[in-house]
């Protein structure tokens, strides 16, 4: 009715209005907004301008006319997606992928609006796309997810929507790669985050890029509220009740961030475990500007919240305070107080708010409420009044009442998309828009703010280009330089945890990424004939490497290559399916987790290259290799006569005598860049050229014959200069000095030369003798590391680049110590302070030690593995988890002598928490209490306890987080609970107990008989819907529903009665008697 209402007053006022264009936006904001009031980063997200329409008309999960259907059909035109039904949609999850362009426009629904329940959906790089006055609400289910998510997406406006009851986050904005961003010119305006469910309850992650998050309410998250990361605008936002977080200022994050923190208003609640602190878990690379904010932490239920300045950033752990505001899109900004009613009044799905929204906003305004585990907690999923959909009769999304008094053609779909007022919205964004405004403040602006300012850019980081280092090739039995080359994010990290095993066989650790921790796995099955073998073992983290090349090395004998693949990814990728076999055996590992194993034979010589895992949430395969003629003798000497030169490209020819019994040669090389030798190449003839090779330096290379059983020594060395006689040699290096000499290694530095590839080393034992080459480094400096204790050395270095080699530099003297002994094992090894958190330790100094290594052990784990190195004898360990019940610790003593035998071993246990405090009661109902506590550290569990009369003491649960809810009671019970934090080590004492009273079920008995009397009375219509209302009351009687949950659907099924299905007078009276009854209810 209200709806018909609307447009039947939109004659009347049609031609006053139809004058009025929205103003243009001002300099700073360049382009159309996506709606009048459109503000902030996402302001000009284009949605479905100028395309199709798609009707909403089905409930059904998917097909035709479905939501679930509106989102994935869409293509390349632009589509507006509008509401023919209303109340509640309950979908299927859905993930909008590499869409365009979309429009969700929940105003359009009829009666009270959509709510989309039952999952979630989660876009994937898409962009342009706007959803205006729709409430998500997931609602518990068996999996955790978040609400509303956002990956990777650009030009995005969310406005006037309601977000809830998401098991993950709530609403979530985030950038796959924080390195890169894709994430960016974003807005969530006007909406609602609110309950998240525990045990996580959070409100979600705001994270890269550019993002605006304006006049938004987060209520009753327990974290997250939001987490921010990347460039973040956050103006005129109420955060009610959070848990352990409110704005989180990145977090752990080494992000680099800039945000605006401006005109909030943070309001403590009964859940807030630190109510003084609004900006918390901040880090050196997170810049805050902080202006004109509240925080009200006094939780009296009265609004009087100040302005503490940088007294609201956690201390512990502080964000970067900047005195400039960044240079965004700025937004109309209120003083907060008044901010925060107009944040009460109009945000959310606020056309037709729902009894949800009505109580969030109710308990904000109250100061009441409490974090939730379930829907049901807080009355559940509000009854939705449907309504009819006005007649469109051309589909074009604008009713045929509107359209004829803009003097528009009902039956013309294509005038749509025409602008009949000029001001760039086309006529169906006119309605859609004329609709929405009634959601926004009286008197707030239609256009952004005037704006003439340059957007702040980030200032680069500077890469910083690790110095290369050059590693000692990776060789085995039977491979030779196993070079991997990771692609994914953490791919340095990962290709130092690849490694070459021997002697395959159950119980071996399987991946080199879980070797010490709680995921450590180990083979339990290994075929007979692969027992024994050489193997390359992989860590876990490489199967999210997409490249070709992921691992690739030669063979220094005929091969049998096996690849253990998880058998759970169904698609073999391209390079394993098209070239291997598969066996039809199998290794298992104790997870349990099945590899299929797959096989191709190679010669001696070959290079193999092994691709991407195609299983990105899988193990990662590894490698076995399998020698197929180990009886025959590899060539017994190796090749001679190696000669090589110089050859156009620039290249190297090499060329040596046959050797007898070969049947193929490998090369290997080093580089005037790396020393060590590599096999780079192979070859079945006794010739070899190297297209590798580059201007800069000098070439060294060694070969060695092969056959099926394996591989001869190696050659004797040949160099060949590579440089390019056109260019000029660089300038001799100045600066030559000593850093550091020490009895077996010496530093020195030298001022960096321009153009340089590398730098030569050269050391004498006398001023003017003979120099002999030691070295090649890239860097300005090296370390000598052949000397002897108590020696003179002389030293010259020569710069090398593609034009040649420099004069070698002025000699510099280097004096090195006594020899010294390699260190004793340190002594006294005691701890100090230990706490759930930290251990402390310290111990004896050792003599002739430089550094002491710490190495440590969890309970239960089978071996030590190295945790820190430290100059002092002592060491804090922070790094402890509460969820091991101790640790043992050894020490050693090293310096460049080597490193002494570890200490007597330290046993540390993890002390006992310490009690909870302040156990409270949250909200209550019949059959369901809810606890609320506070701890100093968290605990990993904490344990809750009830007792009543007449029944002994018992455990009811646990949490993982400060708050619980018990939902085995009984109605009008009085109950005693205590809560115990639990570690690995045991539980703490209790805290102290706290006696909560469930409400009866009362003045329900006689409901039924007023419903019928008022049917017998003509004041209720329609039988259905008294059927309907007495079969709630029925089961509130028979003690099957949560009263107050039944009550609450009743009030609201009355309420849209008014004006149709009942007497007006009537509904008012029963639902007076009902707000009663639920407040009795609640008591």
């Amino acid at each position: 009715m209200k709806r018909w209402l609307g447009l039947l007053m939109s004659l009347v006022m049609v031609w006053s209005l139809w004058q009025l264009p929205t103003p243009a936006a001002h300099a700073g904001y360049d382009r159309l907004p996506a709606f009048p009031g459109a503000e902030g980063f996402g302001y000009a997200a284009a949605g479905g301008r100028g395309g199709e329409v798609y009707h909403v008309t089905s409930y059904e999960l998917t097909g035709p006319g479905t939501f679930h259907d509106a989102l994935l059909t869409a293509g390349a035109t632009p589509r507006t997606i509008v509401f023919d039904i209303s109340g509640e949609i309950t979908i299927p999850q859905i993930v909008v992928k590499n869409k365009a362009n979309i429009t969700i426009a929940g105003q359009t629904a009829a009666g009270d609006g959509v709510t989309i329940r039952g999952n979630n959906i989660r876009f994937i790089n898409c962009s342009d796309i706007v959803v205006r006055y729709l409430r998500f609400r997931m609602g518990h289910q068996s999996f955790q997810d978040d609400t509303m998510y956002f990956e990777d997406c650009q030009n995005v406006m969310i406005d006037h929507s309601s977000f809830s009851w998401g098991s993950d986050e709530v609403l979530s904005i985030k950038s796959k790669d924080y390195d890169h961003p894709k994430s960016k010119n974003i807005s969530v305006q006007w909406s609602i985050i609110s309950e998240g469910l525990l045990t996580h309850s959070m409100g979600g992650l705001i994270e890269m890029n550019t993002i605006t998050m304006h006049h938004n309410l987060y209520a009753h998250n327990n974290d997250r509220n939001p987490k921010t990361k990347g460039q973040i605008d956050f103006v005129n936002n109420i955060i009610y009740n959070w848990g352990s977080f409110p704005y989180v200022a990145g977090g752990e994050s080494g992000t680099k961030s800039f945000g605006n923190v401006v005109g909030n208003t943070f309001i403590a609640g009964i859940n807030s475990a630190n109510p003084d602190y609004a900006v918390v878990r901040g880090n050196e690379n997170y810049q805050v500007y902080l202006a004109d904010n509240r925080i009200d932490s006094n939780r009296n239920g009265v609004l009087d919240g100040t302005d503490t300045g940088t007294g609201m950033i956690e201390p512990e752990r502080p964000s970067i305070v900047v005195t400039e505001r960044f240079e965004y899109p700025p937004v109309h900004t209120q003083k907060p107080e008044e901010a925060y009613e107009l944040v009460l009044k109009h945000s959310g799905a606020s056309l037709n708010r729902d009894a949800v929204d009505k109580r969030v906003i109710d308990s904000v305004m109250k100061q009441t409420g409490a974090i939730i585990g379930n829907e049901q907690d807080a009355g559940g999923f509000p009854v939705l009044r449907k309504g009819t959909a006005p007649a469109d009769t051309d589909r074009d999304g604008m009713p045929d009442v509107w359209e004829r008094a803009h003097r528009l053609n009902p039956a013309d779909p294509e005038d749509r998309n025409g602008d009949r007022d000029g001001d760039g919205y086309t006529n169906l964004e006119e309605y859609l828009n004329e609709l929405a405004a009634p959601g926004f403040p009286g008197n707030y602006p239609t256009s952004p703010p005037a704006w003439t300012g340059t957007p702040f850019e980030p200032p680069a980081i500077p890469v910083e280009e690790p110095e290369p280092v050059p590693v000692p090739t990776l060789d085995g039995k039977t491979v030779r330089n196993v070079v991997i080359t990771d692609n994914s994010s953490n791919g340095a990290a990962n290709a130092a945890n690849w490694s070459i095993q021997q002697n395959l066989q159950a119980g071996d650790l399987v991946a080199g990424d879980r070797m010490t921790g709680s995921k450590v796995y180990r083979f339990a099955s290994i075929p007979d004939s692969l027992k024994g073998m050489e193997w390359l073992r992989s860590p876990v983290a490489s199967r999210s490497a997409t490249n070709p090349d992921v691992v690739s090395f030669y063979l220094a004998a005929d091969t049998d290559v096996y690849v253990a693949h998880d058998a759970r990814i169904s698609s073999k990728p391209e390079w394993l399916s098209s070239a291997y076999e598969d066996t039809g055996l199998t290794i298992a590992d104790d997870q349990p987790i099945t590899f299929n194993l797959f096989k191709k034979h190679y010669p001696a010589g070959a290079h193999v290259v092994m691709g991407a895992n195609n299983g990105s949430s899988s193990m990662n395969y590894f490698v076995i290799l399998k020698p197929t003629d180990p009886g025959t003798a590899p060539p017994a000497a190796p090749p001679a006569g190696l000669e090589g030169k110089r050859t156009e490209g620039p290249a190297v020819s090499l060329g040596w005598q046959p050797a007898s019994g070969a049947g193929a040669y490998l090369i290997y090389r080093s580089t005037p860049t790396d020393p060590y030798f590599k096999a780079v190449g192979s070859s079945a003839k006794p010739e070899f050229t190297d297209d590798g090779a580059a201007f800069g330096g000098v070439y060294r290379y060694r070969v060695s014959a092969l056959n099926a059983g394996g591989e001869s020594p190696l050659s004797g060395g040949v160099e060949v200069p590579v440089y390019d006689a056109s260019q000029p040699a660089p300038v001799s290096p100045a600066g030559l000095k000593i850093t550091e000499a020490k009895s077996l290694s010496v530093k020195m530095a030298w001022t960096p030369v321009e153009g340089a590839v590398s730098y030569g080393i050269f050391r004498s034992g006398a001023p003017d003798g003979a120099y002999e080459p030691i070295g090649t480094t890239t860097a300005a400096h090296y370390t000598d590391k052949s000397v002897d204790p108590a020696t003179t050395y002389y030293y010259r270095v020569a710069a090398r680049s593609a034009g040649g080699e420099s004069a070698r530099s002025d000699s510099v003297k280097a004096v090195t110590l006594p020899a010294v002994p390699v260190p004793q094992a340190p002594e006294g090894l005691t701890a100090g302070e230990v706490t759930t958190t930290s251990f402390a330790m310290e111990w004896k100094p050792a003599e002739y030690a430089e550094t002491y290594s710490i190495y440590r052990k969890a309970q239960g784990d089978n071996d030590f593995s190295f945790l820190a190195s430290t100059p002092e004898p002592r060491f804090i360990d922070d790094s402890v988890s509460a969820g091991n019940s101790g640790y043992s610790y050894r020490v050693t003593a090293v310096n460049e002598k080597g490193e002494s035998p570890p200490s007597p071993t330290l046993e540390l246990s993890m002390p006992l928490p310490a009690a909870p405090t302040d156990l409270r009661s949250g909200l209550k109902g019949e059959t369901f209490v809810g606890l609320i506590w506070t701890v100093d550290d968290p605990s990993p569990q904490y344990n809750i306890y009830r007792e009543s009369a007449g029944r002994p003491a018992e455990s009811v649960g646990y949490a993982k987080v400060e708050t619980f809810y018990d939902r085995t009671v009984e109605p009008g019970v009085e109950y005693t609970y205590w809560v115990k934090a639990k570690n690995a080590t045991g539980e703490s004492p209790p805290s102290a107990s706290l006696k909560v009273t469930t409400p009866l079920v009362r003045n329900l008995d006689h409901l039924d008989e007023a419903l019928e009397a008022a049917y017998a009375d003509g004041l209720i219509f329609d039988k259905g819907v008294l059927n309907s209302l007495l079969a709630k009351v029925n089961q509130a009687q028979q003690g099957k529903e949560n009263s107050s949950n039944v009550l609450r659907a009743l009030e609201q099924e009355l309420s849209a009665l008014a004006g149709s299905q009942a007497d007006a007078s009537f509904v008012r009276k029963i639902r007076e008697d009902l707000l009663y009854l639920v407040e009795q209810a609640e008591l």
